[in-house]
């Protein structure tokens, strides 16, 4: 009987229950980066010695009550829905993570050798990319981001994306399994554990070097970010006023927002902003005012010789879509970039971009900018990198419930494309992170007694990456060795039936 036709047998463990509460437990503790690298060391333990799918449901029960019970206000602020429609949506959020498991127990010990420690970590991989294109809400909830503050690691964004670190977090718990699974007999597992740990040294050391030799900028700009108003509250109370008092009392109640992010503009400038930045939808404005809010902006911008990027909503009676856009208006008071935020447009009821992203040229470097969930897509952000973008951009406005964990995110958008990103943020984490994910300069709506981030910006600093010509092939790479496994273990089980029947 060969290796593979032993190891598909079920492994005896008395202790296999305590595994899966153990890998269970370490995922409530999900925020924290070395939690991803050990639970499913403990839950591949347990698959490995259940019955295939007891394995497989109990896993998913287990994910199912992780995700609930510590995603439970992120996934109400993103999605708020009655209680059973919330169990739903948890079950089907918790499916992606359990399924890997699955693929695990159904294919891994029916291979030879360390070959079979890959199955585990492709199918993450594979399970990981497929969901983060499917999902409206772009990349949100996959592994990697759940590594960030490790910068040394977060540099192999340059050149796999996340899918990479995926890939390689992952696969330390298939690797410990296949050294548990030979009593970590030393003789029998230095050869594999030398091939994880060698890679995992390399991807270690190439972060660490690219940190340690990263070129100082040639110079900066004075950005000054500016959060004038809490339009998470008040744009709902806009609308509201709207449907009590008629439009009219809308459009004269949204003017005055309007004027203390001028005045708050005006300010800062003379302080000496070069660069002045507001977060998304910063301000409300009907269709009918925004000729002249823009003219009036465009006058400041003239006036203070100030680099002025505005982040507003312009909405329209008759049932039009509202458009949700960045602009950047120059010193000569020209409009020199617009963006329409494309991610999420139908859920919002926006007229969305083209996901198409402008350039501008200034003296301090090409500017190009984003909105928010746009840098959910991280596809589509690699523009950024082949355009050679300096400074992108990316205001937002936040739910409390998910700052500052969709910051983070952004950020490492600015590791892939070796482009410094800029995001102001209203009810978030506003910040400004240099191409290699090192934090420059940070506020908190939620901390901070002034709403005002200044920040000198790197100029002319665009790194090259690899990672927006290559794009996702670290991904497509790993489905294609994943449905190699699958039909290498599906080609030895017909052989080894024919053998049988002969």
């Amino acid at each position: 009987m060969s290796e593979g036709q032993q190891n598909a047998r079920v492994l005896k463990d008395r202790w296999s229950v305590l595994w899966l509460a153990i890998g269970t437990v370490l995922g409530f503790f999900w925020t924290i980066p070395v939690m991803w690298w050990l639970s499913p060391v403990f839950i591949l333990r347990f698959t490995r010695t259940q019955k295939v799918w007891r394995g497989f449901i109990l896993v998913w029960l287990a994910t199912l009550l992780t995700v609930g019970v510590t995603q439970y206000e992120m996934l109400n602020a993103l999605m708020p829905s009655p209680f059973p429609v919330y169990l739903i949506t948890v079950a089907v959020t918790a499916l992606p993570y359990a399924l890997p498991f699955l693929a695990d127990r159904l294919l891994a010990r029916r291979l030879e050798g360390f070959i079979s420690t890959l199955v585990f970590p492709l199918a993450v991989t594979a399970v990981d990319f497929l969901g983060a294109k499917a999902n409206p809400l772009g990349s949100v909830g996959s592994n990697a981001y759940f590594q960030y503050g490790n910068l040394a690691l977060m540099q192999l964004l340059s050149v796999t994306g996340m899918w990479g670190i995926a890939f390689l977090v992952n696969w330390l718990g298939s690797t410990v399994n296949w050294a548990w699974e030979r009593e970590f007999d030393w003789s029998r597992i230095r050869r594999g554990t030398a091939v994880y740990a060698g890679i995992l040294l390399a991807v270690v050391l190439f972060g660490s070097f690219r940190l340690a030799f990263a070129p100082s900028p040639a110079g900066t700009v004075r950005m000054h970010g500016i959060t004038a108003v809490d339009m998470r509250q008040n744009w709902t109370a806009l609308n509201q006023l709207r449907e009590r008092e008629g439009w009219e009392a809308m459009r004269q109640k949204a003017l005055e927002y309007r004027d203390l992010y001028f005045e708050g503009t005006i300010r800062e400038a003379r302080a000496g902003a070069q660069l002045v930045h507001w977060p998304e939808q910063a301000v409300m404005v009907p269709g009918e005012d925004e000729p002249a809010f823009i003219a009036r902006a465009q006058e400041i911008a003239r006036q203070e010789s100030v680099y002025l990027a505005l982040a507003f909503g312009a909405v329209y009676e008759g049932g039009r879509p509202w458009e949700n856009k960045l602009m950047i208006i120059d010193p000569d008071g020209d409009i020199v970039l617009e963006h329409r935020k494309y991610a999420l447009a139908a859920l919002e009821g926006t007229k969305g971009g083209d996901g198409i992203l402008r350039s501008a040229e200034t003296p301090f470097g090409t500017l190009s900018g984003i909105i928010c969930n746009d840098a959910n897509h991280e596809e589509v952000v690699a523009q950024a990198g082949r355009k050679g973008i300096d400074i992108l951009l990316a205001p937002s406005m936040e739910h409390r419930a998910i700052d500052p964990i969709h910051a983070h995110m952004a950020i490492y958008r600015a590791i892939e494309n070796g482009v410094t990103v800029v995001r102001q943020a209203d009810n978030g984490l506003s910040f400004v992170v240099d191409p290699y994910g090192r934090v420059l300069a940070a506020v908190d709506h939620w901390t901070a007694s002034e709403r005002v981030m200044l920040a000198q910006v790197p100029a002319h600093a665009n790194v090259f990456t690899l990672y927006p010509y290559i794009g996702d092939l670290f991904a497509w790479l790993a489905m294609a060795g994943f449905l190699t496994l699958t039909l290498l273990v599906a080609i030895r089980g017909r052989r080894a039936r024919s053998g049988a029947t002969g």
